[in-house]
């Protein structure tokens, strides 16, 4: 019949027999089992629990056999707890389990008798047990216990239980040597423990012993690297020695023999290099770049002109002139494989498709494309690299781009070329003279890796707003394509092709969920947007599917159609209007034409007169050309005025004053020459310009017309603004053809060789003709 004792949980140990060992009790159950004990003088029952973080072991929770033990000694902690010197007993079976709570653990238990099975199989795992035990345990530290189990003293059943408890196994494992009964099992159990114990040993201290060769006394760092290397060779994860790899990576590489020569000589100086010392990363990372470096790796050029071009189509509409470019460099690619590559700078006002447009001659071409932003820049060490004995050094913008698109032939987007600075850390834009010269790149030097590298099979590609800021010998490795802004038509066919499709996908709508007709697409155009690309139309756009997705997640469901009605109450009332004919309904203003980075814009010009004393005042914060053009203006009015009759007197008794509105705007230029002299006329006169008509045009003290640039973008402008009919100077008549048939056919276009002829046709003014009725009384004559 089996007794009730005190029960004790253990956490992540167990006790076998035979064993003398201290145990410090601190929970409050077991503090109770432990003064039960002591008090009663009852076996104390140990059992280990199945899980040790648990606080509160229940009837499940602790394994089925277990020891009785004896406490021998107690000593009271400082925190409460006991500390106690425990002798143990036997095995025992916790037959029941959870009545007793008040008794610690507390359970029923019964002994749990071992049972002998085979002797002769039996007594020779006994044998091949105390052999391992003698081989594990060997030296002068072995307890006094063991040392009699192992002498032949103690019986098999005590010499396994001896072992088990210094084997140091984790609890699971001890748990099942303490639970099995057949004594049999057991020791073959223990014995298997035992050989793999003797394994570890022996890996360690062959570890230890090669390590312990190979050791620097003074590095304990070399130390521990080595003894790793060791650790990752028995677990077949042989470290690769670093030079070796780097000697392969060289071989594997292909480069050139001069740059091979540099490698090999790093790396021979690499292995000198303790790796201790800094400059050990220093040269490990130059070699790291060398052999990244795409020295042959190159991919092949798609020459099917007809699949290019499709290419470009679909990503652009337009655009003919550069279309066609790009199809000519792929016919000459076809014809001659190792031609040289062009470097094309696209030149035109932002959001005309400039940078995307690189883009898609990489798609066409089958080339990896990489991006370099040259917007702000101002160190020549971003396109040449630092010198390696900086700290930090770095190859070039160039370098990297290459490392990134991984072969020797990628297309390479210079963005913003226009916007390269300089100070005192060099001139980028001097720099990239050799880069993007064909002639000599093919040797190019950057001051990191210091070795030629091939950037003539690089198809360059750089891009501008505005062309003057581009330094002269840069310009002229340059092969400019201009870019102008689009008209109304490409804009709508841009919008019905391109953006409106990526607008629903990005916002998530179903395909032609928001409903645009031409016309309410044409009032975005031109009453919200006032541009020569088509960013701010993508913004406008953007803000309508915005309102719609909302829409649709309140639960309208269906198409959204946007009408004008619907697109004012979304996008607010109109922000720009034709209102030319309310501007120049007065003697003194005129129309003119003007460029800009961001394209065409019309550009208004009052003139009036003060009576006071002499003189030209200018305001709409102009530029210095534009300034001396106003004074040229003057000048001539003041030669030609008896021509139209204007009495001298006027220019000795007013002031005169030319503003442009939009002050806040720079306006710098000849082109306004013409549009200066007729508004100044117009006043003296006292004839209205015609309403419709703008002009463009440097004017001469002789009064000749000179050509303007920008014609393209200012036609645009005029259009966009009203005007039905331009002036230009007949020497831009070549320009004419550059400009779209439909602009063509709905504008009319006025060419002239000087003065009088645009006074003829904007003011139908003619030499000696007579004044009109209402002139101020002194200030012309009769």
């Amino acid at each position: 019949m089996a007794r009730i004792h005190p029960a004790i949980a253990l956490r992540g140990v167990v006790f076998f027999p035979g064993v003398i060992t201290p145990y410090t009790v601190q929970r409050g159950p077991a503090l109770v089992a432990l003064d039960h004990h002591l008090d009663h003088g009852v076996e104390l029952v140990l059992a280990t629990q199945k899980d040790p973080g648990l606080e509160n072991p229940g009837p499940d929770d602790v394994y089925p056999i277990g020891v009785t033990a004896k406490v021998l000694r107690t000593l009271t902690l400082p925190d409460g707890g006991v500390r106690a010197l425990v002798e143990v007993l036997q095995r025992v079976s916790l037959k029941d389990f959870g009545e007793h709570h008040s008794v610690g653990v507390g359970g029923l238990t019964g002994r749990a008798p071992t049972q002998p099975g085979d002797a002769a199989i039996t007594q020779a795992l006994e044998r091949r047990a105390r052999e391992l035990g003698q081989e594990l345990f060997a030296g002068p530290d072995r307890p006094e216990e063991l040392d009699r189990a192992l002498a032949l003293q103690e019986g098999a059943e005590r010499l396994a239980d001896h072992l088990a408890g210094q084997l140091g196994l984790p609890f699971a494992e001890a748990q099942e040597l303490l639970g099995e009964l057949k004594l049999e099992k057991r020791l073959e159990r223990l014995c298997w423990f035992m050989d793999r114990a003797r394994h570890y040993a022996q890996i360690t201290s062959r570890i230890h012993g090669e390590v312990q060769a190979a050791m620097d006394q003074s590095q304990r760092e070399y130390f521990l690297r080595e003894q790793l290397k060791a650790v990752q060779k028995e677990l077949g994860e042989t470290a690769v020695d670093e030079v070796s790899e780097y000697d392969a990576k060289i071989a594997a590489a292909g480069m050139p023999e001069e740059v091979e020569k540099e490698a090999r000589r790093e790396l021979d100086r690499l292995k000198r290099i303790h790796v201790d010392a800094a400059e050990y990363m220093v040269a490990r990372t130059y070699l790291d770049w060398l052999v990244a470096m795409p020295w042959k790796a190159e991919t092949e050029d798609s020459t099917d002109i007809r699949a290019a071009r499709l290419v470009l189509d679909q990503d652009h509409y337009g655009l003919e002139k550069v279309k066609e470019r790009i199809v000519e460099f792929l016919a000459v690619r076809q014809l001659k494989k190792d031609a040289k590559g062009p470097v094309l700078c696209f030149v035109g006002p932002p959001g005309v498709g400039k940078t995307s447009l690189g883009k898609s001659i990489a798609k066409a071409l089958g080339r990896k494309c990489e991006r370099i932003a040259l917007g702000g820049m101002k160190d020549e060490a971003e396109i040449r690299g630092h010198r390696r004995t900086y700290v930090g050094a770095l190859p070039g913008r160039v370098i990297q781009a290459l490392k990134r698109a991984g072969t020797r032939n990628p297309v390479i987007i210079l963005d913003e070329l226009d916007k390269v600075g300089n100070d005192f850390r060099g001139d980028p834009a001097s720099a990239l003279l050799e880069v993007l010269d064909p002639e000599q790149n093919h040797a190019f030097r950057d001051h990191y890796l210091d070795v030629p590298f091939d950037l003539s099979r690089v198809l360059f590609i750089a891009t501008a707003n505005v062309e003057d800021p581009i330094p002269a010998a840069l310009h002229d490795r340059l092969e400019v394509i201009t870019i102008t802004g689009y008209i109304e038509e490409e804009k709508l066919a841009i919008a019905r092709q391109h953006l409106l499709p990526r607008l629903a996908e990005t916002h998530g709508l179903p395909a032609e969920h928001v409903v645009l007709p031409d016309p309410t697409l044409t009032s975005i155009i031109r009453s919200y947007t006032r541009e020569a690309g088509v960013r701010n139309l993508e913004r406008e756009l953007s803000a309508l599917h915005r309102k719609a997705a909302r829409r649709l997640v309140e639960g309208t469901e269906g198409p959204v159609a946007v009408d004008d009605e619907q697109l004012i109450a979304w996008q607010g009332p109109h922000k720009f209007h034709r209102e030319l004919a309310e501007r120049t309904n007065r003697p003194g203003i005129a129309i003119g034409l003007a460029w800009t980075e961001h394209g065409g814009e019309i550009l208004i010009i009052e003139a009036t007169r003060m009576v006071g004393p002499r003189g030209l005042k200018l305001t709409g914060s102009l530029g210095n050309v534009m300034k001396e053009s106003c004074e040229a203006a003057m000048s001539l009015l003041r030669e030609q005025a008896p021509r139209f009759g204007i009495a001298p007197s006027v220019f000795a008794d007013h002031e005169f004053h030319l503003h442009m509105p939009a002050g806040a705007i720079p306006k710098d230029g000849p082109s306004a020459g013409v549009t200066l002299y007729t508004a100044l006329v117009s006043l003296l006169t006292g004839r209205e310009l015609r309403h419709q008509l703008a002009m463009t045009g440097e004017i001469t003290l002789r009064g000749k017309v000179l050509p303007v640039g920008g014609i393209k973008e200012k036609v645009l402008a005029a259009r966009r603004a009203g005007v039905t009919e331009v002036v230009l100077p007949r020497q831009n008549e070549r320009d004419l053809r550059d400009i779209p048939q439909v602009l063509r056919d709905e504008l009319t276009y006025h060419l002239v060789d000087n003065a009088d002829e645009v006074l003829a046709l904007a003011l139908g003014l003619s030499p000696g003709a007579e004044l009109a009725a209402g002139a101020t009384n002194g200030t012309v004559a009769s």
